[in-house]
């Protein structure tokens, strides 16, 4: 009976197999390395898997040239169950030059019809072609992604980026949203957005997002954004942002449940209206952006915790947390301060709006270890 379930087991795995269906683009028309489009011809790939029931769409190497079709609308629609798949940094999806003229080019999300699930897009170079050297209000084409999964209508579940080398976007090279759920961007690499390299919002009902891996290199144009950013999250819950490198800095604000982990920061942290928010083992150093290397607000539930924070001359404040102002009655409620190492040019630690603040542990390096205004119930072992 081993035998045979063990013989069962292998025909049915090498049938599913054999069903694994892959759909070249160069066989629907893609040439490489012209000056041609090939949108139409990788859309008729991504529609023969779709009919399928799902499979493998290749991107062989080489650069294939993609151009807007519907405004806001993703130029490669992915249907469910899809891998999309290339042959590492050689396999390049570039957009033409003319996304230098227009708005709202997206490369690669969710159809607009159906929402997706069960997407894998991996081993690829993402190359937005963007000239514009810096932000410049109503000049840039600042709505320009490379990967932008958002839908109003539909779910977007279970997507896997992996892999994925993004460059040259005047807006977000990765862009995650409304009705998102279970996403995963993992060993990606990014350089010369002009917004964020990763882009993560919500709605009721997103959740579950990992952030890993992840790196921007050196860029030659002006980032005006962060490596990686969560806003207008309107209730997204679970978010893990862990072991990546950022040159710029991590905003994330207005999520239920986040861990910030392990990552090194060349720039800020700042976070405002989370959640059960855990902060740890993380590596901050500021640039010389003038403020507070870390600033948190309007947080209920927040563990800061191992952290090295490393200010500059233009920075007061090693780490800020703050509450209750006008715009939100919110204090910064229920938080711990331990085992961090804070070092800023006046200020270790200041508090401003705080309740139930319990402060342990650290190794400060500032003039003033702690400073506080309007703050309820402290238990701290340092003195102002």
């Amino acid at each position: 009976m081993k035998f045979l379930a063990t013989l069962i087991l292998a025909f049915v795995t090498l049938n599913c197999t054999a069903q694994a269906k892959e759909f070249d683009i160069t066989k629907y028309g893609a040439v490489p390395n012209d000056a041609g489009d090939d949108t139409t011809a990788i859309e008729k790939a991504l529609t023969a898997c779709k009919e399928a029931g799902g499979g493998t769409v290749l991107i062989p190497a080489g650069t294939y040239i993609l151009s807007r079709r519907n405004n806001e609308t993703p130029i490669l629609e992915i249907p469910p169950d899809t891998t999309l798949r290339g042959e590492g940094p050689a396999s390049i999806l570039k957009f033409d030059a003319k996304v230098n003229q227009s708005n709202f080019w997206r490369m690669i999300g969710a159809p607009v019809d159906g929402g997706t699930k069960n997407v894998v897009i991996r081993d690829l170079h993402l190359d937005g072609s963007n000239t514009h050297p810096q932000y410049i209000k109503s000049e840039t084409p600042e709505h320009n992604a490379g990967i932008w999964f958002y839908n109003k209508n539909h779910i977007i579940e279970n997507i896997k980026v992996m892999n994925v080398f993004a460059e040259n976007f005047s807006g977000d090279c990765m862009a995650f949203s409304y009705n998102c759920r279970a996403i995963t961007v993992r060993d990606c690499t990014f350089r010369n957005f002009i917004r964020q390299g990763i882009q993560m919002g919500g709605s009721p009902g997103s959740r579950d997002y990992l952030v890993t891996g992840c790196r921007d290199l050196e860029h030659s144009v002006k980032p005006g954004g962060s490596t990686i950013h969560v806003e207008h999250a309107r209730g997204l819950k679970n978010v893990i942002i862990e072991n990546n490198q950022c040159r710029k800095s991590i905003l994330a604000g207005g999520v239920d449940g986040m861990i910030i982990r392990g990552n090194t920061i060349s720039g800020k942290l700042v976070g405002n209206g989370n959640t059960n928010l855990i902060i740890q083992d993380n590596i901050i150093k500021s640039k010389t952006k003038k403020g507070s290397v870390v600033q948190l607000g309007y947080t209920k539930g927040l563990i800061f915790r191992g952290n090295i924070v490393q200010g500059t001359p233009d920075n007061p404040t090693g780490v800020y947390i703050w509450g209750n102002s006008r715009y939100n009655s919110q204090p910064g409620e229920d938080v711990t301060v331990s085992d961090n190492q804070i070092t800023a040019a006046k200020t270790a630690i200041s508090l401003n709006g705080t309740k139930n603040v319990k402060i342990h542990g650290n190794t400060l390096n500032a003039p003033q270890k702690l400073t506080q205004k309007r703050t309820e119930a402290l238990h701290s072992d340092l003195k102002e």
